[in-house]
């Protein structure tokens, strides 16, 4: 009798343990479904930027790293010419963000890219600012050419000045515009800035009458600080902008998930926000 009451117990025992065992081996599989996928994005990602980017480099970055815990995103932001110039001399790059596809086919015809990597992520168009108030009353592009005005440019080597000699060319091409009038609008540049952060800064400071910068920069500006003149879209320049993960990253699993991260909707959203055009609307 006393041996058939101790089975008893230790039945009972396993049987308690084998439930115990089911129960957390089911609370373990529920944890489970609740962890993130792990994508192997892990560290420092070194992120070499188009200067126009300055604004919403930040929140893409820092919205990269809170869905992605462990990573860092560090720009380095300039001229387009200037970090791909930087890259060809050496510097260590994870990722390319260009402003220009020109910088970009340098790099990857010279090795630099891996180029299956290399995707377009957004556009920008040209715009004209004046500073807040507008001084020089300036309301159209043809009011550029008025004796006194002061306009600040992009050099012609920066994306940003690139696409403002094409803008012009267009603009003194159309049945509106009085001849002469690009020759006089060059009259009227009393600075060439190497980035657009530049000119962006010349005009919010009223040191010149107008500028010639993206559409982006216009929304990333102080609210109050800036007017707009739009260009016409017919006459027009858009710029593309494309990003790739350089040949010598150390760090090319957090490179490809941040370029997901930023063709992504969220990514697209924040990009948006900033002016910036989405390139599947282009």
């Amino acid at each position: 009798m006393f041996n058939r009451f101790r089975n008893t117990k230790t039945c009972l025992l396993i049987f308690i343990l084998l439930a115990a065992t089911l129960f957390i081996a089911g609370c373990t599989g529920v944890q489970g479904e609740e962890t993130p996928v792990e994508t192997g994005a892990q560290g420092e990602l070194i992120v070499y930027t188009a200067a126009s980017l300055t604004g919403v480099s930040a929140d893409l970055g820092s919205e990269f790293e809170k869905r992605y815990p462990g990573t860092k995103i560090t720009f380095n932001l300039a001229g387009t010419q200037t970090i791909k110039n930087q890259i060809q001399m050496g510097a260590y790059a994870d990722v390319f963000m260009s402003a220009s596809t020109r910088y970009t086919n340098e790099l990857m015809g010279g090795g630099y890219l891996v180029n299956d990597t290399v995707r377009k992520f957004t556009s920008n168009y040209i715009v004209i600012i004046v500073p807040s108030g507008n001084p020089g009353d300036i309301h159209s592009y043809t009011d550029l050419t008025r004796p006194g005005v002061k306009i600040a440019m992009g050099t012609e080597e920066v994306p940003v000045g690139i696409n403002t000699r094409i803008v012009l060319d267009k603009l003194s091409a159309s049945p509106d515009t009085p001849d002469g009038w690009k020759d006089a609008v060059f009259q009227n540049v009393v600075t060439y800035e190497t980035t657009e952060p530049g000119v962006v800064t010349k005009v919010g400071l009223g040191e010149v009458d107008a500028g010639f910068v993206y559409e982006s920069s216009f929304s990333a500006a102080k609210t109050g600080s800036l007017e707009l003149i739009p260009i016409p879209e017919e006459y027009n320049a858009l710029q593309i902008y494309t990003l790739g993960i350089l040949t010598d990253s150390t760090n090319k699993k957090t490179g490809e998930t941040f370029i997901e991260f930023i063709l992504s909707d969220e990514g697209q959203k924040i990009l948006k926000d900033y002016g910036f055009t989405s390139i599947t609307t282009t």
